[in-house]
């Protein structure tokens, strides 16, 4: 298996405590665990992150996209661009940032050039984890609920927007049992 870790808005993908965790797990269980780095001056995030896929990752083996956050939002867009291709791909978020209207903050270094660059999830989106903070302080979780609940699995639980007061053990729970229920390796 392999974990693709997009850090969200504000961090870096090897740098997050949440990557550290998925690093630490993947190396235990002989799995891979990469990071994707972007950075919200990048005209085309997309695009950025196709590439480091393409360099990085191989896609004729399982991999799953782990989001988090606005990391969440190119997460899914990466997973409708290889929806179309014969990879075994899934996907987690983790209070996923659907649209800026959800932002519960003003924050003057998000940019307009970032937002743009975001996009509504498709109705298609399915077949996905998704873990949401109900004690979320920078994202309205009920937002991402209400838009995404019917044809994925979600799980939400009193966990802040950084998923710090969530137990590692507990975290990696919830990764490694989605994936050993749906993928065939």
């Amino acid at each position: 298996m392999q974990y693709i870790y997009i850090h969200g808005f504000g961090t870096t993908g090897a740098g997050s405590n949440k990557f550290k965790k998925i690093k630490n797990y993947a190396d235990e269980n002989g799995a891979v665990a990469i990071a994707l780095e972007w950075n919200e001056f990048q005209t085309d995030i997309i695009s950025q992150l196709t590439q480091q896929i393409n360099d990085q990752v191989d896609i004729e083996k399982p991999f799953c996209f782990i989001g988090s956050s606005t990391g969440g939002n190119f997460a899914y867009q990466l997973m409708e661009l290889f929806s179309g291709s014969n990879a075994n791909a899934s996907f987690i978020l983790i209070n996923p940032l659907l649209n800026v209207e959800q932002r519960k903050i003003d924050n003057h270094l998000f940019t307009v050039q970032l937002a743009n660059q975001l996009k509504n999830p498709s109705e298609n989106l399915s077949n996905g984890l998704i873990i949401l903070g109900e004690n979320d302080e920078v994202l309205d979780y009920n937002y991402t609920y209400q838009r995404l609940h019917e044809n994925n699995q979600i799980i939400t639980g009193k966990w802040n927007h950084t998923l710090s007061n969530l137990e590692t053990d507990c975290f990696i729970e919830l990764i490694q049992s989605f994936i050993e229920n749906n993928f065939n390796e």
